[in-house]
């Protein structure tokens, strides 16, 4: 973990301010939380074509022109599935506007905890039905097969435990809400490895980088990486923690076709 990685929200904040002049502040403010950025993706197997989308880090706060967008996307896209890597809610009583959106998407959404999930204390077989009910999944350290794709899910929790299970298929794809498990999960490989949870820093600085990164982010902030277990994509998420404020680094979702 580098340096920068380590500073406190307040340290954060304070370099914020003095860091972005005011015009740049209200841009990150007000506009560029709700700016969708689309990034595409190649997924390298052989077999019938597969189309899937990935996002991370909602925390749902209620519909907003950032999560219609989000479904409009996904309704465009018309993805066989779709991946989501942790962190739907940060408190209990937002969790029935959080599975609406989910069951909303019109696709099986497989997706595992994040920290914040945790956090809501909103018990996992409340998640487990939302997902389920899509004709996914809520994955803590389980495997799935996708039907129809020959893809096989696998999800791990964020409890300690990287266990991977033996594969189902040839083709693997790993959720997790956290980039640094991908060095953490033995001589398992994988069609691609997807993990949220950074925000991409949700400020970033030309020439820098992000201003402040959350444990369990290692040198995986934002984007694609190379690795022994596979190719990994780090989004930069939907929604913000912390803080409202995005900038040079706006929400992300991805969308993988082989």
């Amino acid at each position: 973990m580098t340096a920068k990685s380590t500073i406190s929200r307040r340290q954060f904040l304070s370099l914020l301010l003095t860091a972005i002049p005011s015009a740049a502040i209200a841009h990150g403010v007000t506009m560029e939380p709700e700016r969708l950025r689309i990034t595409r993706n190649t997924l390298k197997i052989t077999g019938p074509a597969v189309r899937f989308v990935h996002f991370s880090d909602l925390h749902f706060r209620g519909e907003t022109v950032l999560t219609r967008k989000v479904a409009d996307e996904i309704h465009r896209f018309r993805p066989h599935f779709a991946c989501f890597t942790g962190d739907l809610i940060d408190n209990a009583d937002q969790k029935e506007g959080a599975f609406a959106f989910i069951r909303s998407l019109n696709c099986p959404v497989y997706g595992v905890p994040g920290n914040h999930d945790y956090r809501s204390g909103v018990p996992f077989e409340e998640f487990a039905t939302a997902f389920s009910s899509t004709g996914g999944g809520w994955l803590e350290n389980e495997n799935l097969l996708v039907p129809g794709t020959g893809l096989e899910v696998v999800g791990l929790a964020i409890n300690g435990d990287q266990t991977i299970d033996p594969p189902l298929s040839e083709k693997r794809i790993l959720l997790t809400h956290f980039p640094q498990a991908v060095d953490k999960i033995g001589d398992a490989t994988f069609a691609a490895i997807l993990a949220g949870h950074s925000h991409g820093g949700q400020v970033r600085l030309p020439f820098y980088g992000s201003l402040y990164l959350p444990p369990g982010v290692g040198r995986y902030d934002l984007g694609s990486f190379q690795t022994p277990a596979g190719p990994l994509h780090v989004t930069a998420g939907i929604g913000t923690s912390a803080l409202p404020v995005r900038f040079c680094c706006p929400p992300e979702l991805s969308l993988y076709q082989s």
